[in-house]
């Protein structure tokens, strides 16, 4: 069963109510004694990471250093050298 009020935790921090009050089914709770009370653990500094993803980047799998040109001159680009 999805909690709505674990929507309010964004990046492990709680954004809801500043008394950490929720509501549910009408009937308002201090949403830490609720879940305490239900064995619902909270994502409270816990950092959320997407492990779905699977992302190869071929440019960081070589050095960076073939095919850069040297840079000439102080770095003002109206330098006449």
């Amino acid at each position: 069963m999805e909690h709505r009020f674990l929507q309010l935790f964004v990046d492990g921090k709680w954004m809801g109510k500043k008394d950490r009050s929720i509501s549910v089914d009408g009937v308002k709770y201090n949403m830490d004694e609720y879940a305490k009370a239900h064995g619902i653990e909270l994502p409270e500094g816990k950092k959320q990471i997407n492990t779905d993803v699977e992302e190869k980047h071929e440019d960081m799998e070589r050095s960076h250093d073939s095919g850069h040109t040297d840079i000439d001159g102080d770095g003002n680009s109206e330098s006449t050298e």
